[in-house]
């Protein structure tokens, strides 16, 4: 009789070990199911997200091509800069040349104003001198034919 008992408890033991088994597979059949619903709607997020992001590509996309235009078009507005400033720079040489050639000029012309205005005061004098001169001269050959009817008239007047 114990083995019938002992069948008996490990009959019930077994059945109860079944029945437990089987409500744990019930509860992970419903956690799995539970997983499986939250994995769902997961994946219906994932494509609505997607479907946004696709919508967003395009715009983002027509954002990059026109910021890569704005950065052409600022590029060659920096590179029209650098020729405006080459050709400032180019302007600023040929006018610091221009100056100094006009500086140079003017210096010269100051001191060949100087030199004329010496050269000019040297021929005053020489004028001058030259005036002096032939006023001597002049007094000199107005002298000179009074002393030689002196010398003429003594000469023809004999001594007496």
């Amino acid at each position: 009789m114990i083995m019938t008992w002992s069948a008996a408890i490990a009959a019930g033991a077994f059945v109860v070990l079944a029945a437990g088994i089987l409500l744990a597979l019930r509860a992970a059949l419903n956690k799995l199911g539970q997983v499986q619903a939250a994995a769902d709607k997961v994946q219906q997020d994932l494509q609505k997200l997607s479907l946004e992001l696709s919508g967003l590509i395009q715009p983002a996309e027509e954002t990059i091509r026109a910021a890569h235009k704005q950065l052409e078009s600022a590029s060659k507005l920096f590179e029209a800069a650098g020729q405006v400033g080459g050709a400032i720079a180019h302007t600023t040489s040929a006018a610091e040349r221009i100056t100094s050639v006009l500086s140079e000029s003017a210096e010269h012309h100051a001191k060949r104003y100087e030199t004329k205005r010496q050269v000019g005061e040297a021929l005053e004098w020489a004028e001058l001198g030259m005036a002096a001169w032939q006023l001597w001269q002049t007094s000199r050959k107005a002298a000179a034919p009074a002393e030689n009817d002196m010398d003429a008239y003594q000469n023809r007047v004999p001594d007496q």
